[in-house]
């Protein structure tokens, strides 16, 4: 049991940390996951206790962000409501607050709603569209032209068209609203054992083998150093499911990043293959370096490189993955910040630096080699008027169907991975197949 001083400091530590902290991400644009690892780097006097309080008080913040700004609550009061909303159990510096409140984790989106009202009747009006910005999935306009500002932070959004399948709209939200499970990729089969005797639940998706799922926020403890794993979500495996690079094959990640994708191709073709990375970020590619030698992989080749202003390579290659990025609204259930914080023109401006580097890429796809397309999002603009805008210029690439990795479907060449198919984040991928030269 925390004494009443330790609880008080507790309440103090989180509210203090969240006036502080949110204009970084609202204001600023820095993604939260980024901001809160720098306020642990400055407080090193944290323990891991406080640090998963005050984490999982930051992420419910910005998850319910919609529906407590407009209640004008007090920062704690705020922070209290959010993970009410989010949570089974309340950590006791948040339960001690004079309210007749009942944790909602679980409940559905209807039955949270409903409490809210219950709770807040002045505030009947809340719906869960507010849970995004107002303009999300209309027309292209000018935030200039708004007639009232947005509440927080720059006018996110304003996607071409955002075109969710037909009766999905509730599971979009519902999605939207939980935190999904943290996924890894198992490099060997013998780590389920080490899950189990670490007593750390688990379970392994029916198609893609070797990706298992653990409860999110679940510490992995002293097995995450073991290199016998990547971290990676379900949509990202699925991205080299559908690449599928065949034993002693030479490829290019073009956009690697921190190298997850780079490290799955590497160990999916075995040790005569090669992966040659790069990335135009100096400081991702020594975390891809840091990752391939923990896992004791090396055939990955790294280089800095920006695939949309450089010039192409001369070489050629069996295959190229171009995970571009993009606006990454596809990510939103694991970064709820992220739909505050993004740019009212980042799906237009993006769409035309991701045909640039299509275009780029392409030049460096063998006769009869493979191209992958990638995107953590659901604009139509940065996903299938890419493809159809790439596809008008180059007569020598064609669609190249795949069984859907999540399902087992056919597919014609492209899906889009919606966050309830894993679950996790969404993911746009195009596999395209360069015509055989005469």
């Amino acid at each position: 049991m925390l004494s009443e001083k330790i609880l008080t400091r507790q309440r103090q530590l989180v509210t203090t940390m969240i006036e502080r902290l949110t204009p970084y991400v609202i204001d600023k644009g820095h993604p939260a996951d980024r901001v809160i690892a720098r306020f642990f780097k400055d407080h090193r006097e944290l323990g891991s206790r406080d640090r998963r309080f005050l984490s999982a008080c930051f992420f419910s913040y910005f998850r319910w962000l919609g529906w407590t700004k407009p209640l004008a609550l007090n920062t704690l009061k705020t922070i209290t409501l959010s993970v009410y909303l989010d949570q089974t159990e309340i950590h006791p510096a948040l339960s001690a607050a004079k309210n007749d409140w009942e944790p909602l984790g679980g409940k559905t989106l209807d039955e949270k709603l409903a409490a809210v009202r219950e709770w807040f009747p002045d505030f009947q009006g809340l719906e869960k569209s507010d849970l995004l910005f107002p303009e999300f999935g209309k027309a292209k306009q000018d935030p200039d032209q708004l007639e009232e500002p947005r509440p927080f932070g720059p006018v996110p959004g304003f996607g071409k068209s955002v075109e969710l399948p037909e009766g999905k709209e509730e599971i979009f939200y519902e999605t939207l609203q939980t935190r999904p499970p943290t996924w890894l990729r198992l490099r060997k089969d013998d780590f389920k054992k080490a899950l189990t005797d670490a007593e750390i639940p688990f379970e392994e998706h029916p198609l893609i083998p070797g990706a298992v799922s653990i409860p999110a926020g679940r510490s992995l403890g002293p097995l995450g150093s073991s290199g016998q794993f990547e971290v990676q979500d379900i949509a990202s495996q699925a991205v080299g499911v559908v690449a599928a690079p065949e034993a002693g094959s030479d490829w290019w990640d073009a956009c690697a990043g921190a190298g997850g994708k780079a490290l799955q191709l590497a160990d999916a073709m075995g040790r005569d293959g090669k992966v040659f990375a790069t990335d135009v970020r100096p400081e991702a590619l020594a975390n891809c370096k840091k990752r391939a030698r923990t896992d004791g992989v090396r055939n990955v080749r790294l280089q800095e490189h920006d695939l949309a202003k450089d010039e192409p390579f001369t070489k050629e290659f069996d295959g190229v993955l171009v995970d571009a990025p993009c606006s990454g609204w596809g990510t939103w259930s694991r970064n709820p910040d992220a739909r505050w914080r993004t740019d009212p023109r980042d799906p237009a401006q993006k769409r035309n630096l991701q045909l640039r580097m299509l275009n780029n890429a392409a030049q460096c796809v063998k006769s009869g080699g493979v191209l992958v397309y990638a995107v953590c999002t659901f604009t139509t603009e940065e996903t299938t008027e890419v493809l159809e805008g790439f596809l008008k210029e180059h007569a020598n690439f064609e669609l190249d169907s795949f069984a859907h990795p999540l399902s087992g479907e056919p597919t014609d060449g492209a899906i889009q991975i919606w966050p309830w198919n894993g679950p996790g984040d969404a993911m746009f991928i195009a596999r395209l197949h360069r015509k055989e030269t005469a």
